[in-house]
């Protein structure tokens, strides 16, 4: 048989070229599984193994779930790690025999390793104008950066201004970023460059830098004349942090996360000007329902993510929004091609998720769609503190 035509039986218009790939609209490559993956009429799925030359089924989980209750031993745990197993054992009881008098006692306790340090996710800048101010600051840094953390109760952004003795501020600032990643991100590019530009030319250069505890004890004693400054107010946010606090900042850290997955979509009230590249744009419906956010806020980025793993199948996926005060459950995909945006309103339209009956389309640019404010949820929060 000729290797560079389809399979003649069986799967017989699947080509195995991977040179014809490009050319069947039904195929489509995973970056993420490094797989090309086919999606056929019936929906069935296939993915191409290079080194059989052929298409091999893709298994759904309940078929998996079938061939492991085939083949499971009777009495044995297969989800049951080697660790587990070793965990089990250290609480068994031995028999000692020795000065102990034959009694039963627990075997010895191993010293737990200690836990790697905490990445960095502050930066101190220094060379900021005198009269500028915390919201200026989070205003630059994060729309360049990333998210800025948040004090837990008041919201407000992990921002310190230092001041000099007499209690003016010296143009020097601490701040905290929601992830490490912003660290290296605020160095490269605001390091060296102007905090504001206009008619009459920059505000003067400032530094920025990582900054670390001794860095900022340093700077403490320069600026108040106490050595512990930074420590002890260090302490004294370890201090507030006790259980009841726990859910606060679960909740604090669920809505920073979906901050953070949404720092590039720019928040647009209208979905996209039309004009680029609406094709790459996949319109989703009937995703989800507005009482299943209000019962519970955090299933945004539980839905974001099963969107995101589902339409990854069919090409690699640049952004995921989900638009949560519509009716119709609607979310927007955006590929990083337009062959996967129209394969995925072939497999998408029509298709049922979590009960519901999916409409699938390529924007045309002028919807309308809306979504919550990070500042209207931030007031939202207030109130109920």
């Amino acid at each position: 048989m000729d290797s560079q035509s389809p399979i003649k039986h069986g799967l017989s218009s699947f080509p195995i070229d991977p040179q014809a790939f490009d050319a069947d609209d039904r195929i489509s490559y995973s970056k993420l599984d490094q797989k090309f993956l086919l999606v056929a009429d019936d929906g069935s799925e296939y993915e191409f193994d290079d080194a059989l030359r052929r298409w091999i089924p893709v298994l759904d989980d309940e078929l998996a779930q079938q061939q492991a209750a085939a083949y499971k031993v009777q009495g044995v745990d297969e989800d049951e790690t080697v660790e587990d197993m070793r965990r089990k054992r250290k609480k068994e009881y031995v028999n000692g025999e020795d000065d102990i008098g034959g009694r039963v006692v627990k075997a010895p306790k191993k010293a737990k390793a200690p836990l790697p340090p905490r990445p960095n996710t502050a930066v101190y800048v220094t060379g900021l104008p005198r009269d500028v101010t915390i919201d200026e600051v989070a205003e630059v840094f994060s729309r360049k950066c990333g998210v800025i953390a948040e004090e837990i109760d008041s919201g407000r952004p992990r921002i310190k201004l230092y001041t000099d003795e007499s209690g003016a501020f010296k143009g020097d600032a601490l701040i905290v970023f929601f992830k490490a990643p912003s660290v290296n991100m605020a160095i490269t590019l605001l390091d060296d460059t102007d905090f504001r530009y206009s008619d009459l030319g920059g505000s003067g250069k400032m530094r920025v830098m990582a900054a670390d505890r001794s860095y900022k004890k340093t700077k403490a004693e320069e600026g108040s004349g106490s050595a512990s400054t930074a420590d002890k107010e260090a302490a004294r946010e370890r201090a507030k942090t006790t259980a009841r606090d726990k859910a606060k900042i679960i909740k604090k850290t669920q809505k920073l996360d979906a901050r953070l997955a949404d720092w590039d979509d720019d928040d647009p009230a209208v979905l996209y000007e039309a004009g680029p590249k609406p094709q790459k744009l996949v319109v989703l419906k009937h995703m989800f329902t507005l009482e299943e956010l209000e019962e519970d806020p955090a299933a945004m980025l539980d839905i974001k993510e099963d969107i995101r793993e589902e339409c990854a199948k069919l090409g690699e996926v640049t952004s995921v929004v989900l638009f949560d005060l519509e009716e119709a459950g609607v979310a927007s995909v955006r590929f990083r091609d337009e062959t996967a945006a129209a394969e995925c309103v072939r497999v998408m339209n029509g298709r049922s998720f979590a009960g519901q009956t999916v409409e699938a389309y390529l924007s045309e640019g002028k919807e309308g769609f809306k979504k919550s404010k990070a500042k209207a949820q931030e007031g939202e929060e207030g109130e109920h503190a």
